[in-house]
């Protein structure tokens, strides 16, 4: 698809996308997407507290023949419960995608706004500022929870592998792993966790903690942060000192 961010508009002060560019991305037939949203609406309608114009609006479009056919607008809130239907790697890829599909467009939205409104207080502005902020750090941690699926395949698969004792293919499936941690957005800095860098080496992410502070990883800002939740994350230069030190930190995992 062209220019994706283009397929957002506004219908009715409401960021929407057309149920035939969903039905694209879902790689499903529009017309069935179509049955599909009039059985919710109708669903919804049994309850006094769900307003399906929430979700989804009937539109129409002009086919070349000349005939209208009938449509929807999903919103975000829309996406989501289609999303919510959808099982397995197609729901998480679509709800990466429209996810970063509306954060685009409202941070474009609003940049836009931020240049042409004169009247902002400072305060405002510095708000906008970090909402956009906001909004790319978590179009880049979608991206990695899809690469995280890969990695997390590769890593299973090199287990496989050395259950049927070919350590040749285990080591080609981890550097598979690797690799696919290794591609970020441009701009993106990888981050990974005490159970990726654990998977890595071989150890668990409670010796990864146990490590990360004997090995003063966790004292240097530029090798690792505590996120919002009180998590670890950890940069390539600590996933670097680990590696360095990695039979060290196996031998005590298992009590050697």
């Amino acid at each position: 698809m062209e220019n994706q961010v283009e397929i957002i508009k506004q219908v009715n002060d409401q960021d929407v996308v057309d149920s035939r560019d969903v039905a694209k991305m879902i790689r499903k037939r529009h017309t069935d997407l179509v049955r599909d949203i009039r059985r919710y609406i109708s669903d919804m309608s049994q309850n006094a507290k769900l307003r399906s114009d929430d979700f989804f609006i009937e539109s129409s479009y002009q086919a070349g023949t000349g005939k209208n056919y009938t449509c929807y607008l999903l919103t975000k809130q829309g996406c989501e419960f289609v999303a919510n239907k959808l099982t397995g790697k197609k729901g998480t890829i679509f709800t990466a995608t429209y996810v970063g599909l509306f954060n685009q467009y409202q941070a474009e939205h609003n940049g836009k706004m931020i240049g042409a409104d004169k009247n902002l207080t400072r305060e405002n502005l510095e708000f906008k500022l970090k909402w956009l902020a906001e909004m790319r750090k978590q179009n880049i941690n979608k991206a990695h929870e899809l690469r995280n699926q890969d990695v997390k395949l590769y890593l299973e698969l090199g287990k496989v592998a050395d259950d049927y004792q070919r350590p040749r293919m285990a080591t080609d499936f981890r550097n598979e792993a690797i690799r696919a941690m290794s591609a970020l957005p441009v701009g993106a800095r990888r981050e990974y966790s005490a159970t990726e860098i654990g998977n890595i080496i071989g150890v668990s992410p409670i010796a990864i903690g146990k490590w990360a502070n004997k090995l003063g990883v966790k004292r240097d800002a530029d090798m690792s942060y505590r996120d919002h939740d009180g998590a670890w994350r950890y940069f390539p230069e600590a996933l670097k000192v680990f590696q360095d030190n990695a039979l060290e930190i196996q031998d005590d995992d298992l009590g050697l």
